[in-house]
C-alpha cells in the first residue's frame, strides 16, 4: 500500500501552521491597532484654523485690542492672549473668543498697548497667532 511520506506530510503540516499562524497575528494586529489608527487618520483629516492677527489698536483704556483674519477652513478657538517683549512674557490674560472662517473679530484683551510688544493668542487645540502694532 502506498501512502505519503513523512517528508511531505511534514512540509504540508509546517505551511498550514505558519499559515493559520499568519491569519491570527494580522487579525489581532487589526483589534489592536485599528481603532488608535482611524483616531489619528480623523484628527490629521480635519481642516485646521488658519489665522492671523491683522491689526492692534488701543481702546479708550490704554489697552490692547487685537483684530484676528480666520483665512482657514475651521473656527479658531482663542483662550489665551499674552504680550511679549524680546522673547519674555510680559502679561498673560485669559479670554474667550471664537472666529469662524473667513471672519474678523475684535478680541479686546486687557493687556496694555505698548508698540514694543509682540502679542499672542493661543488655542486649546494648539491654535496660535502673533502681531504687532
Amino acid at each position: 500500500m502506498r501512502g505519503v511520506s513523512e517528508v511531505v506530510t511534514t512540509v504540508i503540516l509546517l505551511v498550514a501552521t505558519v499559515a493559520l499562524s499568519v491569519v491570527v497575528v494580522s487579525t489581532f494586529m487589526n483589534l489592536v491597532y485599528s481603532p488608535s489608527q482611524s483616531a489619528f487618520v480623523l484628527e490629521t483629516a480635519r481642516p485646521i484654523c488658519n489665522a492671523r492677527i491683522v491689526a492692534v489698536a488701543r481702546n479708550g483704556s490704554g489697552n490692547a485690542v487685537l483684530y484676528v483674519y480666520n483665512r482657514g477652513e475651521a473656527p479658531c478657538i482663542f483662550d489665551k492672549a499674552y504680550a511679549l517683549q524680546s522673547g519674555s512674557v510680559v502679561g498673560a490674560v485669559a479670554v474667550r473668543a471664537s472666529v469662524p472662517p473667513g471672519g474678523v473679530l475684535e478680541i479686546g484683551t486687557g493687556l496694555p498697548f505698548n508698540l514694543a510688544y509682540v502679542y499672542r493668542l493661543t488655542g486649546p487645540r494648539g491654535e496660535q497667532v502673533e502681531g504687532r502694532p
